[in-house]
This record gives C-alpha cells, structure tokens and sequence, in this order.
C-alpha cells in the first residue's frame, strides 16, 4: 500500500521532525510503523528505530533529533494486530532536523534597555522577534549544514548525485541512499582500477546485482613456442595419510626438472631451484622453517645456464651439483659448489668439459661420504667422495640402456637406491618413457639387475624420486597413465603394490619430491601449470583466475578433465584465434569475457535488458580497444 501526501517537516522549535500522510482508503482502519535511520532508509520495519506505530494513525511527531541531520524514514501499512507489514518505495521520505539557535533572544537582548521596560509587561515586542528569530534559527541550521555537504557520512542522500557527478559518476537513483553514498565513496579507487578485473566486477555488482567474474582471453590464444610454465607447487600428507589441498610455493617457472631438498642443522627445510632470470636460467633456494616458506635467494646467478641442482649434505659441508651448458662446444658440463659457515664457495667444474655430462644425483651415506652420478653417453657414472677426494680416479659406470633421464638417488639403512627414465620403443613404432631402478647392497657392493617398474598399457612414466620408508622405498612419479600429466605413486617393500594416483587436477603436475615431515607427514613438492587465483587489493571480494601459465600443448584426447573445462571460466586451454566481432567470439588478445549468474527465475527479456546495460556501463570502465563478451554461468 502506497501512502499519499507523505510529508515530513522540521518544526522551527528545532530537534523534531513532523510526519503526516493519508491513507487510499480513508474508511479502512490501517495500522502503520514509523522507522527512522540516520544514513539510509530502514529496508524493513526492524531495521531501524521505532517512532511510532498503530492503528489510524495519519500524523507523527518525532522529537529529541540532533540538529544539522538528515533522518531517513520509512512507514510500513499493515492491517490488523498483529498485521503483515507491507513494503513500498514510495513511503520514503527524509527531512533535516534544526537546531535552535536562540537569535530571536539575541536580537531582543540587543535592544536598548527603553525597550525592554516597555515590554516587560505584555511582551509584544519579544513574541514579534520570535517571528523572524526561528526563520534566523532555520537560516542558520541549514548554513551550518553546508559544512557537511561533502562529508559521504552525514551529506543528505538528495545531493549525493551532486556530489557523484563532481566526479563523472554515474548514479544510480534508484539504488538505496547507503549504497549510493558506498558507490562516491569508492568511485576514485575504481577510476584508478579503470581497466582491471576488479573494476569490471564491482561495476557489474552496481549496475545488475547479478554474480559476475571476468577472464582476459589472451592467454586462452595459442601462440607457437609457448611451452607450459611449471611453477613450484606443494602437497601436504598429514599424519593419518590424507593428502590436503595443494598451495603455491614459488612462482619462480621452469619448462623441465625437479628441485632438490635437503634438510639443515636447524631443521628447516632448504630446496634449490633452477628458475629462468634476467641473465639466463639460475639456481634459487627456498627455505622452510616452522611451516612457512621463507623469501627465495639466488644462490647461482650469472649469466649462461645453470639447471637440474642435486644437493647434498656431508657433515657441516652441503654440496651443490647442477647441469650447465657450454654453447660453442654445445655440450652440458657439471659444476659444483660448496657450502661452509653459510658461504658458498664460487662454482667449478667437475671433471673435464669436453664430455657431454648431464642430470647429476647426490646422497650421502652414514659414512661421511657423498655419492655423485650423472648420466654420460648411455651409461650412469659415479664417484664417491669421503671427505677428503674422490675415491675414484676413474669414475665408475653402470650400463642402464637408451634415452636416459631424470636420474633420482636414496639412501636407506641397507641400500642405495637409483631411479631414472628410459625410452622404450611399443606399438606402431610409438616411443614411451618408461621408469626404471637397480640398488646398491651396502653391505656386500653388489648391484641389483636393472628393474622396470611395473605398467600396464601404452602411456609415460617420468622423472621418479622416492622416500625411505620401513622395509623398503615409497616412489613417486609422473605419469600420464590416467589422461594428462598427473602424479602416481607405490611402495616396494618385499614386491610392488598397486600405484595410486596422487590427487587430482586437469592442470599438469610433474617432476614430483617427496620428503619426509615426521610426525607432519610428507611433504610432496611438484611443478605444476595450475592457475593462480587472485585477489584484488582494492576490491578483496574479487578473485580470478591467472591462467598465462598454462602454455599451448598438444591437444591431449585422453585428459578428460581438462578438455571438460572447454568454454568455462576455469578453461586454460589455448585455441586458434577467432577473428569474428560477436558475443560468441571469445578467443582473441583484446577480449575479456564477463560470466554472468543470474538469480533464479530471470526470463529471457530481463536478461537482454540487463546485458544491454552492462555493456553501456562497462564503456566507461574498459580501454576503448578492449571488447566485451558476455557468458552465462551455469
């Protein structure tokens, strides 16, 4: 019900505010609820302060107010008692309530004391003052409310588009009076975020009320020699052997390999890294420490390339090995360095550089001493070194067949244990990667024949890496076993047990690292091209997703989840350009998409209106060579 006449005046006597309307149906008892606030109108008849409420009432005086402030009210209609409260946007109103400032006394006391004798009796001369005194008095209230006319706090909602269009804001009348005061008040961070995710969300939250997030197609556009960006990524197994919810650990990218960790006198955690810099690819480190990842730090930076770090630790010495690469020659080479009183000594080479050596591994044994091998030719090499020197003038060698890679070293209480990748040759000439192992008895220095691990069907197995466990090894791998490429993982105690995949994820996880946490569990470091969620610092409600890492692949027809993503707001996949100009054309450098929720029971025509005003409104929030599409959300 729609109240007429609605009327509410301040009383010249100051502090109140009087209140009057009629009802439609001046023969029907209406009953009706009186509720103020101070910086909006009350949106129902609890939200607020009750002035006044009954049956048949068509007046209110509301007294008491603070001079120099505008009160918001809104009436409520019911029938009976109790009755349903019936809401209505016409049966708004807002007044100011003045103060009484007392100038008709002023004035009067200004007169000289003839006057005063004469009127002391009858008092004429002062009732006559009273008359242009409250219009002084009102004068003056709404001049001293002039000193609030740009604070967002205390301003009266009728100027709020004054002030909105000061600053080229669009306002929205019919939006409630704090949502309106919300909109000026960050309306200049939103001009400075002119052209981000952020002020494309909070624009469309104003203008339809609807759930919207934003993506840039740009990297959805595939472009040749863009491989996936492998960012560090870490996998927590708890104690009761739940694996938890992944986290970023670096940013710092790679295209290939895995870090190398070893644990410090102090109990973190130290894992090195190669990443690629300014000067070419380098080696970082990372700390743990009580839980949190501490700042990367370079520890190799020079110009040239240093990459696959092994590492090792030898008593109060901790050894660093890497794969470096001489471009005249166009061999890789080892070098190592060493680390004593928290300085790394300046890198060297091992061994000669004119033989192509590559993908070092280290451990240490419980006798002091460091194991090194490499993978030279179609053989592993290795040496060992006691403290002192290699032990070995003439480097051992271990025939492991062709296409070797991704060499991985243990040590456990009774073996030492050697992983890698080989090529194997299936069907239709096909080339598969396979994972293959043999292990050192310590007690008698026999080596074990070379094992494969057990697979079943045509798919890759990669760079492996394993943890001690009791009675034998738990081993992690890459594989692309069930579509795409994911993380699996088997034990080996007295056989192999059944491999079980590690979580799952249509991004790729590769070049897993497992290391043990004691009590907290394990601890499984991999690289992944997973997207990275942000969010705004302007707008902390918005979050979208960073897909430049995701790389343009081959189309995989057997990664299921990942092709199930086509089309979505999560789809990182990379498609050929499309050069059309219209709301189904997504895929282009100068094109984001806006994914629209809209709440139930939106007809066909309510969403045409409501997209044809978004688009109007995002004019002003997009570069003029940025295009807008838009996407409903299922």
């Amino acid at each position: 019900m729609r109240l007429l006449d609605l009327t509410a005046t301040p009383h010249s006597s100051g502090n109140r505010i009087d209140l009057a309307w009629r009802t439609p149906e001046p023969d029907r008892l209406t009953g009706v609820r009186v509720v103020r606030r101070r910086d909006t109108h009350p949106t129902s008849p609890s939200d607020g302060k009750l002035v006044a409420e009954g049956l048949g009432l068509t007046a209110v005086t509301d007294t008491g107010l603070h001079g120099e402030t505008v009160y918001y009210y809104t009436l409520f209609p019911f029938d009976g008692d109790p009755g349903a409260y019936e809401a209505d946007p016409g049966n708004r109103i807002s007044a100011m309530a003045l103060s009484r400032y007392g100038l008709a006394q002023q004035m009067y006391d200004l007169l000289p004391a003839l006057y005063h004798r004469y009127d002391a009796e009858h008092g004429y001369l002062r009732r006559f003052l009273d008359l242009p005194g409250s219009e002084l008095d009102r004068l003056y209230s709404l001049t001293t409310s002039l000193l609030s006319s740009k604070d967002l706090r205390r301003v009266d909602g009728v100027l709020l588009p004054l002030l909105a269009q000061w600053i080229g804001w669009p306002t929205d009348r019919s939006a409630p009076v704090a949502t309106q005061r919300n909109e000026v008040r960050q309306a200049a961070h939103l001009y400075r975020t002119i052209g981000t995710i952020a002020a494309l969300d909070a624009t469309v939250a104003r203008v339809s009320t609807w759930t919207g997030r934003t993506k840039e197609f740009t990297h959805n556009v595939a472009r040749t020699n863009q491989p996936e960006r492998l960012n560090l990524w870490s996998l927590r197994r708890d104690g009761a052997g739940q694996w938890l919810e992944p986290a970023l650990t670096s940013v710092n990218f790679v295209y290939d390999g895995r870090p190398a960790a070893v644990r410090e006198p102090d109990g973190s955690l130290l894992i090195i890294y190669h990443t690629y810099r300014r000067r070419g690819w380098d080696l970082w480190a990372k700390r743990l420490r009580d839980g949190q990842w501490e700042a990367s730090a370079p520890v190799v930076d020079r110009n040239g390339l240093d990459q696959h770090p092994a590492v090792a630790r030898q008593g109060a010495r901790l050894w660093l090995f890497w794969e470096g690469y001489d471009p005249v020659h166009r061999l890789r080479y080892l070098s190592f360095s060493t680390r004593e009183d928290d300085e790394w000594s300046p890198p060297q080479a091992f061994m000669d550089q004119e033989t192509d050596r590559c993908r070092p591994a280290a451990v240490s044994d419980a006798a002091g001493g460091v194991w090194l091998f490499w993978l030279e030719q179609d053989a592993i090499r290795f040496n060992r070194h006691d403290g002192a020197e290699w032990e070995l003038p003439e480097p051992g060698s271990l025939p492991a067949g062709h296409g070797l890679d991704d060499l991985f070293a243990l040590m456990t209480d009774d073996r030492l244990w050697l992983f890698w990748t080989i090529r194997d040759t299936g069907a239709a000439e096909q080339t598969w990667s396979s994972v293959a192992y043999r292990s050192l008895a310590l007690s008698t220095g026999d080596w074990s024949p070379v094992y494969d691990l057990p697979k079943s069907g045509h798919y890759h197995d990669r760079q492996p890496a394993a943890r001690a466990i009791e009675g034998g090894v738990e081993l992690f791998w890459s594989t692309t076993r069930y579509g795409g490429w994911s993380i699996s993982h088997n034990t080996l105690t007295t056989g192999w047990g059944e491999a079980e995949q590690v979580g799952s994820s249509p991004a790729t996880r590769r070049a897993p690292l497992p290391v043990d946490l004691g009590a907290d569990g394990t601890l499984l470091l991999y690289r992944s091209n997973q997207s990275v969620e942000r969010s705004s610092s302007v707008y902390a409600a918005t979050r979208t997703l960073d897909h430049r890492y995701a790389g343009t692949t081959t189309v995989d027809t057997t990664a299921k989840a990942k092709l199930a993503l086509g089309g979505s707001f999560a789809d990182f996949q990379t498609y050929l350009y499309d050069n059309g100009r219209t709301n189904a054309d997504h895929i282009a450098d100068d094109t984001i998409g806006v994914y629209l929720t809209p709440p139930p029971a939106v007809d066909a025509h309510q969403a045409a209106e409501t997209v044809a005003r978004l688009r109007g409104a995002l004019a002003d929030f997009v570069p003029v060579t940025t295009r807008p599409v838009f996407i409903w959300m299922e």
